[in-house]
């Protein structure tokens, strides 16, 4: 042990709060008390009864000033402890050295904490610097709409984050097979904007396969590259960042050649990965935006496609319209609108076109499409796209698919309606990518193209079938205001048909017999065609009169049954032929034909339209012997009119006879009468267990058992109700008797059920109930309906009230209820039973209801 550590062990440096403080005593309070004891003794001081006291009081003081000051130091000790366990625990400095001196602790600690807060100072500025760079990124995200811009300020960044000077920016191709350079900063000659990197061979896939950060850090030591990867990343270390959105990795952020020369590690990765994700989220929102403003343009297209559909656009101008939208999205050279009809034997022709380059092609061509690539894409109802159409061989191809020069491309699309093929739309000089990029909204303003076409057939159809129907009403009225002048009845209704069909020929034959007579025709020598008597089956009218059927022939040179000497003689040329049998009662009157109809063929309407014109000639040939029939159904009339003698007495019959000869109808008047109701009851249920025929048969035995003794009493039977009927006693000739006469009916009817229960119990296996309800009071009684329907008949309180009491009756079965006013009414006196008095009728006054037992003796 040297001199020095000697020292250094007995130093006051190295020495505790605690020595300290012993000195501090020995100091402050030790030598004074030996000094004061010693000159207290020297000089005897002591004598003095105060001193003493004085002594001790000083030594309290000096006691307490040294424990209040042990305590302090005791604190300073603590805090130097517990500051630097603090320190070793937070910032994970390690065990700091033990030290004697508490204070030489606190200032080592301080010393550290110090450090602690300029590293992190240094990191926090590090981190600002990166949080600004990010703002300042985001920033730009929310100013620009370019993806180009933000990808080069996103690498620039990249770049400045890491201190690099190389990188570059790569995204992914829709078939993700190559990368599309985007951004690059430094090794221009190696990599340039807009270059493709093959998918397969570049680097940058490994951080799309592994969805994760790519760090190399030595590319010549790293077994997974070679060196000659190394001239690509102009350093042997970099980095490659995937540019991850929502759905899927979209590209590759790639930096290399740091300035220090110095590798990247991991927190080069953790600074890129925010900034990285930031510009990844924002250029897939602008991708995001960009098909939003896709898709609004498209739906505005679509929209002004509606409107346009549901406007008064017409024709061409419709069909313009909406292939002008096309082109806005789809841009072509020509747009060809192809209509097909399976039916004509040039089943293709050019409905509409729409050219921005000279073509020959014109409005109305007509093609026959059998082996060319158009039938192909009918029959396969599909689309096809023609990338070289200089190859195309058949005529009709070249001729409709190849521009002028013969070079180009050209889409076929199908035009459906309800699954099935109107026409086909032909669109030269398109770009394949765009069709692609655009064949969602293409296949809708295809189909909307669709519905405009068959809105404008429609439409045409409507159009032709309201001329039709005005030709209909024209003729019909030339017929029903005819006074049978049948040939000119028969030339206008020719006349007609020319015009409203537009056909070249035609004309109406009259069966005579066996044979076939022409009567009129238009456009033709009638005087030559009279000459010829065509017998049933002969031609095309005597097949149609022969077999009573429509004969529709598009083609008569095909047709069996076609008799040419007709043209022959006449020098007209029959193309194709409609032909109407005229029908009355039945049996075939005639014939009517029309050939050839003009830049068409014969349709259905047409067919419908002949027949409606047929029918009218029919009816108007017929007209004096449907006249005469008229009459005839008149008288028969009125016999059936007499025969309703067996349902009213005699009386009545004249007396409404006697009204209509002085032509004094009857007309409605008050009257007092006695109404009659007789009701079976639980009917339904009877009839369902019977049947309808059983049912029926009952009813008309029943009603006419009721019914005799009805007209037997001089009352007459208004009307059935079902299962019952309503009679009345009174009208339209009244007596005192009414009453009486009512009353007497009813007990007859009583009396004549238990002999029809009898008959139905043999019959049917049933018996009957009945009630029967009377009631006398004024009612409305005429002729009430209209002039197809007549009755005479009753209304008013009175009917309802009989109804009414009708209901009451379910209660007394096989009985008979009459109204108080009855009663009053009757000449003779009647036996009856009170029931009680009801209010059946609001407007009117309670009324007594009796039993009907008989007349009295």
């Amino acid at each position: 042990m040297d001199i020095k550590t000697w020292l250094d062990r007995f130093s006051i440096r190295n020495k505790g709060l605690h020595y300290k403080l012993s000195l501090v005593f020995a100091l402050f309070f030790v030598t004074p008390v030996m000094g004061f004891l010693y000159f207290a003794f020297k000089y005897d001081i002591l004598n003095d009864e105060y001193v003493p006291i004085f002594f001790i009081a000083l030594l309290l003081i000096f006691f307490f000033g040294s424990m209040m000051l042990r305590k302090i130091f005791d604190k300073i000790g603590a805090i130097s402890r517990d500051i630097s366990q603090t320190i070793t625990n937070e910032f994970s400095v390690g065990q700091m050295p033990a030290v004697a001196d508490e204070l030489q602790g606190i200032f080592r600690s301080f010393r550290t904490l110090e450090g602690e807060l300029r590293k992190n100072f240094s990191y926090l500025e590090k981190k600002t610097a990166e949080i600004a760079t990010l703002k300042e990124l985001s920033e730009l995200c929310y100013m620009t709409f370019n993806p180009d811009d933000l990808l080069f300020i996103t690498l620039e960044r990249a770049l400045k984050l890491t201190s690099a000077d190389v990188g570059s920016l790569l995204i992914l191709t829709p078939q993700r097979d190559a990368f599309i350079v985007q951004a690059a900063i430094g090794l221009g000659e190696h990599i340039k904007k807009g270059e493709r990197v093959d998918y397969a061979t570049s680097i940058a896939k490994y951080a799309v396969i592994n969805k994760a950060p790519l760090l190399v850090e030595d590319i010549e030591k790293d077994t997974r590259f070679g060196r000659s990867s190394r001239p690509h990343y102009a350093t042997s270390s970099f980095i490659c960042m995937p540019l991850k959105s929502i759905q899927d990795v979209i590209g590759v952020l790639t930096i290399s050649r740091k300035r220090e020369n110095v590798p990247f590690t991991q927190s080069d990765i953790d600074i890129l990965t925010p900034l990285v994700s930031g510009a990844a989220f924002t250029y897939d929102n602008l991708r995001l935006i960009t098909e939003a403003k896709e898709r609004s343009a498209a739906m505005q297209s679509m929209e002004l496609i509606s409107k346009a559909i549901n406007s008064s656009l017409r024709d061409t101008e419709l069909f313009h319209t909406i292939l002008q939208e096309i082109r806005g999205h789809i841009p072509y050279d020509i747009a060809i609108l192809l209509n097909w009809d399976k039916t004509a034997a040039r089943n293709l022709s050019i409905l509409d076109l729409l050219a921005f380059v000279p073509t020959r092609l014109t409005l109305g061509n007509t093609y026959e499409c059998e082996g060319s690539i158009i039938d192909r894409v009918i029959k396969q109802q599909s689309t096809l796209f023609l990338d070289d159409v200089s190859t195309l061989t058949h005529t009709l191809d070249k001729e409709l698919c190849a521009p002028e020069g013969g070079n180009g491309t050209c889409l076929l699309m199908t035009l459906k309606v309800e699954g099935r093929i109107t026409g086909i739309l032909l669109l030269q000089n398109v770009v394949r990518a765009i069709v692609d990029q655009q064949s969602g909204l293409l296949s809708m303003m295809v189909d909307s193209l669709s519905l405009a076409i068959e809105k404008e057939k429609m439409i045409t159809s409507f159009i032709n079938n309201n001329h039709q129907l005005d030709a209909l009403r024209q003729i019909g009225s030339a017929l029903s205001a005819s006074t049978f002048d049948i040939e000119k009845v028969l030339k206008y209704t020719m006349d007609m048909i020319r015009i409203a069909m537009k056909v070249e020929e035609g004309s109406l034959l009259l069966l005579d017999g066996n044979e076939l007579q022409f009567e009129v025709a238009f456009n033709i020598d009638v005087a030559a065609l009279k000459q010829f008597r065509l017998k049933l089956g002969q031609g095309i009218a005597g097949y149609a009169a022969a077999r009573g059927e429509t004969i529709l022939v598009p083609d008569v040179s095909l047709y069996p049954h076609f008799f040419p000497k007709v043209d022959d003689q006449t020098g007209f040329k029959t193309r194709s032929a409609l032909c109407v049998p005229m029908v009355s009662q039945g049996k075939v009157i005639g014939v009517i034909e029309v050939l050839n109809k003009i830049n068409s063929t014969f349709d259905d309407n047409d067919v419908h339209l002949l027949q409606s014109i047929a029918t009218s000639v029919s009816i108007a040939m017929e007209n004096a012997r449907l006249y005469k029939e008229t009459l005839s159904m008149a008288e028969t009339e009125r016999g059936i009119r007499n025969m309703f003698q067996k349902f009213v007495p005699k009386e009545i019959v004249d007396k409404i006879l006697l009204g209509r000869e002085a032509e004094r109808p009857i007309i409605e008047e008050f009257r007092a009468l006695t109404l009659l109701n007789i009701d079976i009851r639980d009917f339904s249920p009877l009839s369902k267990r019977i049947g309808p025929q059983k049912s029926v048969a009952m009813l008309n035995h029943f009603f006419a058992t009721m019914g005799e003794i009805v007209f037997r009493y001089h009352g007459i039977v208004d009307k059935y109700l079902g299962d019952g009927f309503l009679a009345l006693f009174g009208a339209p000739v009244s007596s005192a008797m009414d009453a009486d006469n009512a009353v007497a009916a009813a007990l007859a009817m009583q009396q004549a059920m238990s002999q029809l229960n009898e008959h139905f119990q043999r019959q049917f296996g049933i018996a009957l109930t009945m009630g029967i309800s009377i009631h006398t009071g004024e009612v409305v009684v005429g002729n009430i309906g209209f002039e197809k329907k007549m009755d005479y008949t009753v209304i008013g309180d009175a009917v309802n009230f009989v109804f009414k009491l009708q209901a009451l009756c379910k209660s007394w079965p096989d009985n008979i209820l009459v109204s108080e006013k009855t009663c009053h009414a009757a000449q003779s006196p009647l036996a009856v039973e009170e029931i009680s008095a009801f209010d059946i009728e609001p407007q009117m006054e309670k009324l007594k209801i009796y039993r009907l037992l008989g007349f009295k003796e």
